[in-house]
């Protein structure tokens, strides 16, 4: 089923990044099936504690602190970009929002000056604008459904995995 437009604008911010796939995301993936999962989990602390040996206690401390984690990944604070909700961004004085607003596009790939030198080293690591570039490239190529459907899946963080080839 292909997702209407408010939907993958929902989903993707101007950047160009998934949004819904981001751990800081209030309505995203990852909070979503951390909260199942939280549901799924209802009791186990308890059971835990009622019928663990006393040799794997320690199990008991590991689960709490999984649990722990796993609150914090169901309840994240950003509303996204597109909402004016951002409050947990990750890119400390990223300027594509406003930028985007202010030349009426959607996404950087949209505008006239893409690619632009406002994305630079001063506030973006290179693997960020590298994602960026890429990422307009691909929607200005394939258009905004054909990049959400190639990409929807993609783990938000993969660009980060070290490789050891």
């Amino acid at each position: 089923m292909e997702k209407n437009s408010e939907e993958i604008l929902s989903a993707i911010a101007p950047c160009s990044m998934f949004c819904s796939t981001c751990t800081g995301c209030s309505y995203g993936d990852i909070s979503y099936h951390a909260k199942e999962l939280l549901h799924l989990l209802e009791g186990h602390e308890e059971f835990l504690d009622k019928n663990l040996k006393e040799k794997y206690r320690h199990k008991l401390d590991e689960y709490l602190v999984f649990h722990k984690k796993l609150k914090k990944l169901a309840t994240p604070k950003c509303g996204g970009c597109r909402n004016k909700r951002v409050s947990s961004c990750c890119i400390k004085g990223c300027i594509i929002s406003e930028c985007v607003e202010e030349h009426q596009v959607l996404f950087c790939a949209e505008c006239s000056l893409f690619p632009c030198d406002k994305v630079n080293e001063k506030i973006y690591s290179k693997k960020t604008i590298q994602k960026w570039l890429d990422g307009n490239l691909e929607i200005k190529r394939d258009g905004i459904h054909a990049y959400y459907e190639n990409n929807k899946n993609k783990p938000h963080y993969i660009d980060y995995v070290k490789n050891d080839n």
